[in-house]
């Protein structure tokens, strides 16, 4: 059993060559970029053009972008997992129903651990869609709240990696020693604080954009907006049994605002180059 734990809900570090890449392909309205225009953004953001350049080949080698004209990227969904989840982080809470107290289970007692990529992909479909481990007990549980049940899970978990090996089920009945073993797992507190906090830095950057200037403005605005629908997409969406508040629904409406302003600010950047 691996110790995932729980997340560490701080913003993450600023984007790779790779994560701007990908970042500008899935927002742009045309969903499509030169490379003239995707160097100038790592310019902005302090990526050297060959770093850049480099990123965009390994994309397109391993099937996350193409390139339909010469010089022109453009985001490949079939070679992104996370795609969806990207691009739905404005619909997350539309995602969950009402819980009735059933769980959702996966058992990867026989998934092999050796196969250290594809452990990362099995874990990280795990934490993405909000699982935690019960003690020792082999066993990871989620409220069974999310939209089409067990069956419907099943098959989001495969398609963000997880192993063949792992089996997924509804678990229900749990004894009272285990259900308040796995509701803690969860540090509600901890998220409904990063999503207060962050809706601060929010508001506070709104209010300097148009005082800095073009390149800065937009290289605050990616990399606050990144770190903040970061922690929608990771959100588990706990039922409200399990956390309260308004706090996830808060930094959502806050952020869409935002990243109107963001997507203005990079599309004048990027047409000014």
């Amino acid at each position: 059993m691996s110790n995932m734990g729980k997340l560490s809900y701080i913003e993450g570090m600023e984007p790779t060559a790779s994560d701007l890449v990908l970042d500008l392909l899935s927002t742009h309205d045309a969903r499509e970029l030169s490379i003239a225009a995707l160097c100038r953004a790592g310019e902005a953001c302090d990526l050297r053009p060959q770093n850049v350049r480099v990123a965009v080949n390994r994309l397109l080698r391993h099937g996350k972008i193409t390139s339909p004209a010469r010089g022109i990227y453009a985001l490949n969904p079939q070679g992104n997992s996370l795609i969806e989840d990207v691009r739905n982080w404005l619909r997350k809470e539309q995602q969950a129903v009402a819980w009735d107290g059933g769980w959702i289970g996966v058992i990867d007692a026989a998934v092999p651990r050796r196969e250290k990529v594809a452990w990362r992909r099995h874990e990280r479909a795990l934490a993405l869609r909000g699982f935690r481990a019960l003690a020792n007990s082999g066993l990871w549980l989620r409220p069974d709240n999310l939209i089409g049940g067990v069956a419907t899970v099943r098959e989001d978990l495969k398609r963000l990696g997880l192993a063949p090996a792992a089996r997924v089920f509804g678990v229900s009945a749990l004894s009272g020693q285990d259900e308040t073993l796995i509701r803690a797992q969860w540090d509600t507190r901890a998220m409904t604080s990063a999503y207060e906090a962050i809706g601060q830095r929010l508001k506070t950057s709104e209010v300097s954009l148009d005082t800095l200037p073009l390149a800065q403005a937009a290289r605050d605005s990616l990399l606050l907006g990144r770190a903040a629908i970061r922690l929608i997409i990771h959100d588990p969406l706990l039922p409200e049994a399990l956390m309260g508040g308004d706090a996830r629904h808060r930094l959502i409406d806050q952020v869409r605002a935002y990243q109107v302003r963001a997507k203005a600010l990079w599309a004048r950047f990027l047409e000014d180059g």
